[in-house]
């Protein structure tokens, strides 16, 4: 009984949100917010996906009152990259809104921290609300409009990616270097070479089979010049982040984080090789190959990828997740929105900082009725930034968007993370971007020795 009140007073009222079990641990009423974020993110991002599924559109072809014939038919709105848009739309919306609402929260007890941490029953319904609105939206300049947005939202979230790509970099190796030199526990000396060695082992198997299976062909121009431009800046600033002058500058610079830098360069150039449209350049690509005729009268072939759900799809939409995940709760964070130039919240004594067994920080309801307790360690300063972390879920939605309906047209039927050049080129870029990024964070203490590099 007492676990149902306590769903009840998450879903109703302004309760921290807690799962129906009292053998879970105990967590702070920040973490249990931002998960349940988390949740409704990944049920779009999954509804998502089930929409670019061809054999969905199959089956509902069967019912007769969705999808009696003909172009506006319902059936052809609730399937293909405009269905995605649309409840893409309608997430981005939501979390924009928010973004706005919480400006300058500080406390919990702000009541406007009251609406992000409960209440969920109203805002899944607003969000299906919207949804549903979208749907109602047949003109197509709609999703041509909303696809401009997409566009540089999503651009957005990737260069705020791969900043915090290379922040997260260098806090690590800076760590366990600062662990090491402090107790002199031979751990951290272990645990810095073995990743090193396995990151690069990664990167130098990675490109072996970069040029064996994709950069083969006589044709395969883009992918002997992806693979050879990535493997020189891998070599570059694995160099460069080893010179005295830039260990001079910068202490904390060396093989950990170009290692980890190197195989995330590894996926994206993966990421970039599977998407070539080429058969023989792309051994991971299933084609249909069929053929019809221009305005011309022209009989041209047609080449597209196979919409079956593969291995690569599973694994990129895997990574995709736990990158926007770590991306939107880091960004959130404190000293990650000092790092992006914006005032921070000062921390004044609570946050995630604050004791975890005080008694009087448990919600009311969770601590006593029963279920997960869950407890307010924002009472003194707020934990993260509240507008910032909806402002990163908005981001990361149209990042999200343009991704699984590949950068591409949204009057495109289907095709689940399907192959074309858009998606080749928005990979490599980014590559050779976070391979800049990284760069600039070595050499830039040594070009500018006056200023203060955060």
């Amino acid at each position: 009984m007492g676990c149902l009140l306590s769903c009840v007073a998450c879903c109703f009222c302004d309760a921290a949100a807690s799962l129906c079990c009292k053998c879970l641990p105990s967590c702070r009423n920040s973490t249990s917010t931002r998960l349940f974020y988390v949740a409704i993110f990944l049920t779009v991002l999954i509804f998502s996906c089930i929409c670019l599924s061809s054999d969905i559109e199959t089956m509902l072809k069967k019912i007769p009152s969705l999808c009696p014939g003909g172009d506006d038919d319902l059936c052809s709105l609730i399937t293909g990259y405009g269905a995605v848009y649309r409840m893409c739309f309608s997430l981005s919306l939501f979390f924009f809104v928010f973004s706005i609402l919480m400006i300058k929260v500080q406390t919990s007890a702000d009541f406007r921290a009251a609406l992000h941490n409960g209440f969920w029953f109203f805002k899944i319904i607003a969000i299906i609300g919207i949804m549903v609105g979208a749907f109602f939206i047949r003109d197509p300049q709609f999703l041509y409009v909303w696809r401009i947005f997409g566009l540089i939202g999503a651009l957005l979230f990737t260069f705020l990616q791969l900043t915090l790509l290379v922040d997260f970099a260098h806090s690590w190796n800076e760590k366990w270097c600062s662990g090491y030199e402090e107790t002199g526990n031979r751990a951290y000396c272990c645990g810095l070479i073995s990743f090193t060695a396995i990151f690069y082992a990664v990167t130098i198997a990675a490109i072996s089979c970069f040029y064996v299976f994709f950069a083969f062909g006589p044709t395969c121009h883009f992918g002997k010049m992806l693979v050879s431009i990535n493997l020189f800046l891998c070599v570059i600033f694995s160099i460069v982040s080893i010179l005295p002058a830039v260990q001079e500058k910068l202490p904390s610079s060396g093989l950990l984080q170009s290692s980890c830098i190197s195989a995330y360069i590894m996926y994206l150039t993966w990421s970039a090789l599977v998407n070539i449209p080429d058969i023989k350049c792309n051994p991971t690509l299933r084609t249909i190959n069929t053929t019809t005729t221009d305005e011309n009268g022209k009989t041209i072939e047609v080449v597209t990828a196979d919409l079956n759900f593969n291995w690569q799809t599973g694994v990129s939409l895997t990574i995709l997740f736990c990158s926007v995940v770590y991306a939107c709760i880091r960004t959130s964070s404190h000293s990650a929105v000092g790092l992006l130039m914006i005032s921070p919240i000062p921390l004044s004594g609570g946050g995630d900082t604050a004791n975890a067994v005080e008694p009087d920080g448990y919600d009311a309801v969770t601590a006593k009725r029963g279920g997960q307790r869950v407890w307010d360690n924002e009472r003194d300063c707020v934990a993260y930034s509240y507008s910032m972390f909806h402002f990163m879920m908005l981001l990361a939605t149209l990042f999200v968007m343009m991704s699984i309906t590949n950068w591409y047209s949204p009057d495109t039927r289907t095709g689940l993370l399907s192959a074309n050049h858009a998606s080749f080129w928005i990979k490599a870029v980014s590559s050779w971007v976070c391979a800049s990024i990284y760069i600039w964070t070595l050499i830039a203490p040594a070009l500018f020795p006056n200023r203060e590099f955060a």
